[in-house]
């Protein structure tokens, strides 16, 4: 049997680093405002300087902030454009799976990011004629034992021509 003191419990390499930072220093910062004369140094601040901290020493960033709150208030706003278009109802507040309901569709309503210029160019070059409404099926074949996966693209305004409120 070996003695615990004998095991090596120290050892003489450096830790390897993996870029990982470790756990965040707070859930949700709690932002004070900090105004520093001139020559008057806190942490990694030194004056002159008016911003806010968190109590965990994290300085904000107010364009990053400005992005997240106008990156929300386009959702917000698209969920409002699509419940008015559709004469549904706006349910993206409640936290759920989806943001619009009508007596046809669930809605789940995505702004920003998403967008794809090209599934976007692929819908505008079919052509509009004899009523026709241009439709782009966009299929993915996920591999053996998986079935194909396929999704319709259609412009707004042409789906409300079909399914809008006068429709359902």
């Amino acid at each position: 049997m070996t003695d615990l003191d004998d095991l090596p419990f120290t050892y003489p390499s450096e830790p390897t680093t993996n870029g990982a930072k470790g756990a965040k220093p707070c859930r949700r910062h709690n932002w004070t405002h900090l105004v520093m004369a001139e020559g008057v140094t806190a942490g990694a601040i030194s004056g002159p300087w008016d911003g806010y901290i968190c109590d965990c020493g994290a300085v904000r960033d107010a364009t990053a902030s400005r992005r997240g709150r106008t990156s929300l208030r386009a959702g917000k706003d698209a969920e409002r454009a699509i419940a008015r278009a559709y004469g549904g109802t706006r349910t993206g507040q409640y936290g759920g799976p989806d943001d619009v309901l009508t007596s046809l569709f669930v809605v789940q309503s995505k702004a920003g990011g998403w967008f794809s210029e090209r599934v976007w160019a692929e819908l505008v070059k079919l052509p509009r004629s004899g009523g026709r409404i241009p439709t782009l099926v966009v299929s993915d074949r996920p591999g053996p034992g998986h079935a194909t996966r396929r999704y319709v693209v259609r412009m707004l305004a042409d789906d409300l021509d079909l399914h809008g409120p006068d429709a359902a």
